[in-house]
């Protein structure tokens, strides 16, 4: 094997490492994404339930395996800060997304370009 055919294996390799890092980062931002979503909506929805109660309803909220008693207008409070944690997050994650999803397309480009190259090389 010639340095040149030692020096475009690594180069392939390398190239090859990077697609698949990017393709799993992808995978594992959109999952984050999915999780931050749903959060959000169980939120935002049993916030509108307890809209419905009066405000001197006694509510408990869940820590852990069990309930704490909590003020009504606190507990709305709560979840509306929550849902909103959860925007800015998916927000950030969705950044973190175009950055990896850009990183894996430019893999994949000089992935394609290199093997073309190849190809033409090799071609009499």
């Amino acid at each position: 094997m010639s340095i040149n055919e030692q020096a475009l294996g690594k180069i392939v390799h390398d190239l090859q490492t990077k697609l698949q890092e990017a393709t799993r980062m992808v995978a594992s931002v959109q999952a984050q994404i999915q999780s931050r979503e749903r959060e959000k909506r169980l939120s935002e929805l049993t916030n509108k339930e307890l809209s419905a109660l009066q405000p001197e309803t006694v509510t408990y909220k869940s820590v852990g395996k069990m309930f704490v008693q909590e003020p009504l207008p606190e507990l709305t409070k709560e979840l509306t800060e929550r849902a909103s944690e959860m925007e800015q997050d998916m927000a950030a994650l969705e950044k973190k997304r175009i950055y990896w999803e850009r990183n894996k397309t430019e893999a994949q480009g000089n992935l394609g370009e290199l093997v073309r190259q190849i190809q033409q090389a090799q071609a009499p």
